[in-house]
């Protein structure tokens, strides 16, 4: 499967919330790195794609309606790297939207070896800052 296929079906899985079927595009040894400086901001850095994976039922199970849609990819040899922008709608009149630049590199057998991501976390602080103070854990419309 080509490289901008491989990606856009990972980034499926994440606007579709498919959880169990994520890993499945990464290798053993992955890396998710987000940008930021990690002494300011705890998730940002190098980190197991492994660790990473299971916080984003946390984070994006929270919302009503979610979706993660690609507006712009680019691939060349074995890396894509896509403009897109994450939605989410509800509980309450929560409305979140960050526009988030990724990079991915594959490896021969077509598996994500690295990923980079470069969030807006003014947006990405605000809404963890509103779960917390409307004391949500999960949406009730999964």
């Amino acid at each position: 499967m080509a490289v901008k296929a491989i990606v856009t079906s990972c980034i499926n899985c994440i606007s579709q919330r498919k959880w169990d079927q994520l890993p499945t595009f990464f290798a053993a040894n992955a890396n998710w790195w987000i940008n930021g400086n990690p002494a300011r901001m705890p998730m940002a850095g190098d980190g197991a794609v492994s660790d990473r994976l299971p916080m984003l039922p946390g984070l994006l199970g929270r919302f009503d309606t979610y979706s993660f849609d690609i507006k712009h990819i680019v691939a060349e040899g074995d890396r894509a790297v896509v403009e897109a922008t994450a939605t989410g709608h509800g509980p309450l009149d929560l409305v979140y939207v960050n526009n988030i630049m990724m990079s991915f590199e594959l490896d021969r057998n077509g598996k994500i070896t690295t990923l980079r991501e470069y969030p807006d976390f003014n947006e990405l602080n605000w809404v963890l800052r509103w779960f917390n103070e409307h004391e949500t854990t999960t949406s009730t419309r999964l």
